[in-house]
């Protein structure tokens, strides 16, 4: 009768899942300015109220100067809390960072005091992300950094207060960071995220990548969060990312971090010893199906496994909603690119533009649109002069070579090359 108290031979006991952190839950950033320093909240209401969209419906502060607020924002309620506390500046060097200025930097190096703005993110993350940028610049309008706390990410005050301003939300990948743990002597790189899981879905991770694929792979594990956030679906079965370069398709599925680990050797790089204390929460690692059997019978391929396939240009699709945020946030910062080009002659740039498509009967296709790359010769009075860069598709009555006069209602993205930089639109606080 003890035999029913044994465990069946082939059972294996899954690691436990942590609860999520405060910081996974909600969106927790530190705000670094002179003002904060000074705990100079003065007229912060006032700016607040300001916002476009925003519907102040209370503001509570202490003697402490810590408070709550209530508002409205695009017809979603939100509760938003705020406190000031002290800060360490070698707590920077695990961050990620977005490009800082010199002269910013020097300055952030000196400081011992941040203020921090918590909220937790409604059903559209895109507008919560965006309104919490709003309501930092709103409190401090000389922030010269903001460390996001959830996604483990230092940001630039200047790129800061340009998406606070901006009329289009930031882009996916703004709200999370791919991390990358090495392992010097197995020569093995763990990937995960940090940041997702204030949206209410899960991080993601990949394991066993050879390190000298690790940048090729990388792309992978971005895809999947990118297209799990614009589409705003989790991967219940799977996902169709893209093509193999032999025309088979990339279909990833997902497992929860506790039973992905036992797929894998015991030692591995981001196993069960190494979560003890972190990463053991919402977290799911990417698996690929190879084949529509593979799917039927939940038989999961590990990316390690064909490394050698995903390193040779896979072709990873775009969503329509990446597409139209990529588009939008073009055209929003245009004038940097206008004015930085015309101030800075040494510069070139070049700007994606969509064509209308040409079916096989000959009719042209003014939904599907082709877009690519031209080099940007002169700006004029309507718009801009510009070379296409290389054959269209999809466009036969056009060559490498022409060109033509386009204005930026036809611009979906852009490229600024400066002299030891590459500047696109998420990055025109470089400007």
């Amino acid at each position: 009768m003890f035999n029913l108290f044994k465990k069946k031979q082939n059972e294996v006991e899954l690691p436990k899942v942590a609860p999520m952190e405060l910081w996974e839950e909600r969106s927790y950033m530190h705000v670094l300015s002179d003002s904060v320093d000074t705990e100079d909240i003065t007229d912060a209401k006032e700016r607040i109220k300001a916002i476009d969209e925003v519907n102040l419906i209370e503001f509570n502060q202490k003697d402490d100067k810590s408070g709550n607020i209530i508002l409205e924002y695009k017809g979603e309620e939100y509760g938003i809390g705020f406190y000031f506390g002290d800060f360490v500046f070698d707590s920077l060097y695990s961050l990620q960072k977005q490009k800082i200025h010199d002269e910013d930097f020097k300055k952030i190096e000196k400081k011992t005091k941040s203020f921090i703005i918590y909220m937790k993110f409604n059903k559209n993350y895109f507008d919560s992300y965006h309104l919490q940028l709003k309501l930092i610049t709103a409190f401090f309008p000389d922030t010269l950094a903001v460390i996001d706390e959830s996604a483990e990410k230092l940001l630039s005050g200047r790129w800061v207060k340009l998406a606070a301003d901006s009329k289009v939300a930031p882009s996916a990948d703004s709200i999370f960071t791919v991390q990358a743990v090495y392992d010097d002597k197995t020569k093995k790189v763990w990937f995960h995220t940090h940041g997702i899981c204030r949206t209410g879905f899960s991080e993601f991770e990949l394991l066993d990548i050879g390190q000298d694929n690790a940048n090729d792979l990388y792309y992978l594990i971005n895809t999947v969060a990118n297209r799990v956030l614009y589409q705003n679906e989790a991967i219940d079965d799977y996902m169709f990312l893209g093509e193999f370069v032999d025309g088979n398709m990339i279909v990833a599925t997902t497992l929860p971090w506790n039973e992905a680990v036992c797929k894998y050797p015991k030692d591995i790089l981001g196993g069960a010893a190494d979560r003890e204390c972190s990463h053991n929460t919402n977290s799911r690692v990417i698996f690929l199906y190879l084949t529509e059997d593979d799917a039927n019978n939940k038989r999961y391929t590990k990316p390690s496994e064909v490394e050698d396939r995903l390193i040779n240009n896979p072709l990873y699709y775009y969503s329509n909603e990446q597409t139209e945020n990529m588009k939008f946030m073009a055209r929003d910062r245009f004038g940097l690119l206008k004015e930085a080009v015309s101030n800075n002659h040494d510069y070139t740039a070049l700007i994606k533009i969509g064509l209308p498509t040409t079916d096989e009967e000959g009719n042209i296709d003014y939904e599907n649109l082709e877009h690519i790359w031209f080099e940007l010769k002169e700006f004029n009075e309507d718009g801009f002069r510009a070379v296409l860069t290389q054959n269209p598709y999809r466009v036969p009555s056009m060559k490498e070579g022409d060109e033509g006069e386009y204005t930026i209602c036809d611009v979906t993205d852009w490229i600024v090359y400066t002299d030891d930089m590459r500047i696109e639109p998420n990055t025109a606080y470089l400007l």
